[in-house]
């Protein structure tokens, strides 16, 4: 079902009629972006893209994002552990704030707030139980800076650190130190570069995005979480000069737990052993985009089309992003 509204979505994209240029209203004769403005906006990606634009020289931009993601069912066997997964829903709220200082340098910091709950089967009788996390996560400082543009296409550079604000001490009630994968955060400072191209012309919109998360050190638990690299395409066609429908294919590769957390029992689940935590995903995401001057909501919602995981791992079944970003 959820395949078939992704399908359904990109037709939509693909029959609404081209909106010219001349039907859209136009950045203003002061605007330094005029040239590559297209419908009143610069080229932009979806909203589960992070690091897409710039701002004008001293603007702001407030935002909310939220992220719903649905793990059911287990790739592997699991029958010889006594604390097999068997679903998890993770929500995050992100809370982020950029300004710019400069012409095409914007910088931003994002705040993530997290919510794990995990259900569990235990022992042979299969009892069930839950296990819970919440709190703040990894808090992240980021720049985007314009390299190089045209009337319609621009290439720009991310670069952003990751700080270990995140706990990686959670614990159940009994006071037992919870997995890997309920974690808050790293607990080591990362490094996030990566580079954006994309483009804008005749109500259509399309682009790609390499980025990476690189962890600097190992945290206090002995461990270091595993390096993400990231590889995404999309495409947009605007409805009108103030909205817009999106389709993406976003994919991802999570590489296994360098050193491990003396806490944790590999032998008892399977989340618990550092070498079973890689991972290579693709997820298809459609999305809607809507704009009223310099406010924008943005909803995205997508399932996997490929996963393969090193291991006895919870698979990733469907998830939700929509964001709300207010300039000024």
């Amino acid at each position: 079902m959820v395949r078939f509204a992704l399908l359904f979505a990109f037709l939509i994209c693909l029959s609404t009629p081209v909106f010219s240029a001349d039907e859209c209203a136009s950045c203003g004769e002061h605007c330094v972006c005029e040239s590559m403005c297209a419908c009143n906006h610069e080229p932009r990606a979806p909203i589960g893209v992070m690091g897409d634009h710039v701002h004008h020289k001293g603007r702001w931009m407030a935002a909310y994002r939220y992220m719903f993601m649905k793990m059911d069912g287990i790739d592997g066997d699991v029958s010889g552990y006594m604390m097999r997964p068997e679903s998890m829903d993770m929500h995050m709220h992100m809370l982020g704030v950029m300004y710019t200082p400069i012409e095409n340098l914007t910088i931003g910091l994002m705040l993530p707030y997290i919510q794990n709950e995990m259900d569990m089967r235990m022992g042979p009788m299969n009892m069930p139980m839950k296990m819970n996390s919440e709190g703040v996560g990894d808090v992240k400082l980021n720049s985007i800076y314009r390299l190089w543009a045209t009337d319609v296409q621009q290439l720009l550079l991310n670069l952003g650190l990751s700080f270990p604000t995140g706990s990686i001490d959670e614990e159940d009630a009994a006071g037992n130190r919870l997995p890997y994968p309920m974690q808050l955060g790293s607990g080591s400072y990362g490094l996030v570069p990566g580079i954006t191209y994309s483009g804008l012309a005749s109500g259509w919109g399309w682009g790609a995005q390499v980025n990476s998360t690189i962890y600097l050190n190992e945290n206090d638990n002995d461990y270091t979480l595993g390096n993400r690299y990231g590889l995404q395409v999309w495409g947009l066609k605007d409805l009108s000069s103030s909205s817009a429908l999106s389709i993406r294919l976003n994919g991802m590769r999570v590489d296994n737990i360098d050193g491990t957390d003396l806490s944790l029992n590999p032998m008892m689940s399977p989340l618990a052993d550092p070498e079973l935590r890689a991972g290579t995903r693709m997820d298809l995401m459609a999305g809607v985009d809507l704009r009223k001057e310099s406010l924008r909501l943005a909803l995205e919602a997508g399932t996997p089309v490929y996963q393969e995981l090193d291991g006895p791992q919870l698979q990733t079944d469907w998830l939700i992003i929509g964001g709300l970003q207010l300039s000024f």
